[in-house]
């Protein structure tokens, strides 16, 4: 039988499989496939293997070895999208594969180090230094800072329902303004982030200081305590997030730079979904808690400086269990059964690419299609 003969009998399996293959990457069609298809395709996908192994082994002519190759890459990613669509539900993506990807991303932990070295060295900065905070943020802002906390705070219920608003735009404009500088390139994105968060630790430290009234500091950590904890963990994810997306225009890895920035902006969903979650959280504490004086806790051995730690060391733990612990758990979970070396590769590769892999592609070793074990079968 000539080699023509031989490509010609098997032409109807390859052709079949191309079709299936294409059917197969239809999300309607594959969330409507009978088991007899996928059992057909399976059985496809083995033979072509097993085509492509012994077509290499008697050097067939290149332009079929070429097209066999890219059919068995076509139906192997399809294999692995079909696993991939089993799935996440909504539960497990938002409480075990978000904290998972932000704690994998490289540009998470540049910019939560960054952020608070910086925010921790002025703060300390300026309750030692009495002219720091002064000469970083301006002696205006330090006087306005003043006159907002030298009174206490007396509004009722309605009057902070427009505060809530301003709160939502205010803290929106922030995270928005750290996203896109991110974009721009990772070094803007890198002054909007230090710029706030050296401002933030100036204010922050003067506040508290010995140079301020003891009134006033009373005031300013009564109103920042209990919103403080989101607020800034939003800061510093929507400055990681947007820094990804800049790390991927700016490094390709050979892709395009469309699809590079495409790959970029998944591993940053999880990051921005957070970021403006925190953010909502933080601008309805920050409306309704922080301002609010309590007097309905007069008489009581309880006062609101009190209830407003209670909500910030529970903000604490709140971020400390998702991230900590959920992600954690769902890093163990990915990476168990794998030597510490490998685990310890993997999770490096993850931190630095550019794309998060989808559930089949994060499947342990056992969970993936053999092709090795194909049946021998000549031509």
């Amino acid at each position: 039988m000539t080699v023509a003969e031989l490509i010609a009998s098997r032409e109807p399996e390859w052709r079949e499989l191309e079709e299936l293959a294409i059917e197969l990457q239809k999300p309607r069609f594959r969330r409507r496939t009978p088991p007899e298809t996928i059992v057909r395709f399976t059985s496809l996908y083995r033979a072509v293997c097993s085509d492509l192994a012994l077509a290499e082994s008697y050097q067939l002519p290149p332009a079929t070895v070429s097209r066999l190759n890219g059919l068995v890459a076509k139906a192997h990613n399809c294999l692995y999208r079909q696993k991939g669509g089993r799935g996440v539900s909504f539960r497990d993506l938002v409480f075990f594969e978000a904290p998972r990807w932000i704690l994998t991303d490289v540009m998470f932990w540049v910019a939560f180090i960054l952020f608070w070295g910086c925010y921790l060295t002025s703060r300390y900065m300026a309750r030692h230094d009495p002219n720091f905070a002064a000469d970083v943020v301006g002696q205006d802002v330090i006087e306005s800072m003043l006159d907002m906390y030298g009174h206490d705070f007396e509004t009722t219920f309605y009057e902070r329902l427009p505060a809530l608003a301003h709160y939502v735009s205010n803290n929106g404009g922030i995270g928005l303004k750290t996203f896109c500088f991110g974009i721009l390139g990772v070094i803007p994105g890198l002054f909007v982030l230090l710029s706030n968060s050296i401002f933030i630790g100036s204010v922050a430290g003067y506040m508290t200081g010995p140079l301020c009234p003891p009134a006033t500091v009373m005031r300013f950590s009564e109103f920042t305590l209990a919103h403080g904890p989101f607020e800034l963990t939003a800061i510093v994810l929507s400055a990681a997030a947007g820094m990804r997306m800049g790390f991927g225009l700016v490094m390709t890895k050979g892709y395009t730079r469309g699809e590079s920035l495409r790959r970029a902006t998944i591993k940053a969903a999880p990051a921005i979904f957070v970021g403006f979650v925190l953010f909502c959280l933080a601008a309805c504490i920050e409306a309704f808690v922080s301002p609010n004086p309590m007097n309905w806790l007069d008489g009581t051995f309880l006062d609101s400086l009190t209830i407003k730690k209670c909500v910030h060391w529970f903000s604490i733990a709140v971020l400390l269990g998702y991230f900590v612990l959920l992600g954690g758990f769902s890093i163990w979970r990915r990476y168990r059964g794998l030597s510490l070396r490998s685990a310890a590769s993997r999770f490096w590769r993850a931190s630095l690419d550019n794309e998060t892999s989808r559930a089949v592609i994060d499947a342990s070793p056992s969970e993936k299609l053999e092709v090795d074990s194909v049946p021998e079968r000549a031509l």
